[in-house]
């Protein structure tokens, strides 16, 4: 679906980079990058590290807290490694999609934070982000995200409360993910805090009807084209 403050013009140039692409490359993690998960990273991209432009999306910490501890860390690992990170507060794009889209545009990789999913969920809504990325990606971008931004590639939102993340935090529960992916990233499958219940998220989820991949801290799930790869 285009957006509606993209022109005809815009919708025709659409339609023809996703005849082109349409080839979906995303990278899921739970917590952790290795270097195998990098250079899968960066192949799926075509450049090396050093030409890689990242918009970093970490608004789904904003509820998340004592966040402010851990997000520049992860963020440094990003830049560590040579990319060019460029932080994105859906906060600050509120009523403002073209300008959003743009910047997202500009970028090789759309990476998502992790934190909470459902304020996650509502903040995309709220911003235009969801429906940017969506056209985006369909258009050959690269989509990375871990735990929170992992599960929103997925078709839905539903039973991570049981992981702990309270509904109530978001303004408005939004039950569908992304759709980039038809399986739901179910994260931290191994951590001390929060494996009883990711077990009970991937039995509710599998007891719905939904195709789940579970991972644990140290994996990810890679998505190019029609090739899935666990990683």
């Amino acid at each position: 679906m285009i957006p509606d403050f993209l022109g005809r013009d815009f919708y025709l140039l659409s339609c023809l980079k996703k005849a082109m692409n349409n080839i979906p490359k995303l990278l899921l993690y739970s917590m952790s990058l290795t270097e195998k998960h990098y250079a899968a990273l960066e192949k799926l991209t075509g450049k090396k590290a050093n030409d890689i432009y990242f918009a970093c999306i970490e608004n789904a910490a904003d509820v998340i807290e004592g966040s402010e501890q851990w997000v520049p860390g992860i963020r440094q690992s990003l830049v560590d490694r040579g990319y060019r990170v460029e932080t994105i507060d859906l906060r600050n794009w509120f009523q403002k999609p073209e300008g959003l889209y743009k910047k997202l545009q500009s970028k090789d990789v759309i990476w998502v934070c992790g934190g909470h999913t459902y304020y996650l969920r509502w903040i995309l809504k709220e911003s235009g982000a969801d429906t940017i990325i969506k056209e985006l990606v369909a258009a050959g971008k690269v989509y990375a995200g871990w735990s929170a931004g992992a599960i929103m590639a997925g078709p839905t939102t539903k039973y991570f409360e049981l992981m702990g993340d309270d509904p109530a935090a978001a303004v408005e529960l939004i039950d569908a993910g992304l759709n980039l992916t038809n399986k739901v990233i179910v994260p931290h499958i191994n951590n001390p805090d929060f494996a009883a219940g990711a077990a009970a998220t991937c039995e509710a989820l599998q007891h719905a009807g939904f195709k789940v991949i579970a991972l644990n801290d140290h994996e990810a799930f890679l998505i190019h084209g029609a090739t899935e790869t666990l990683l």
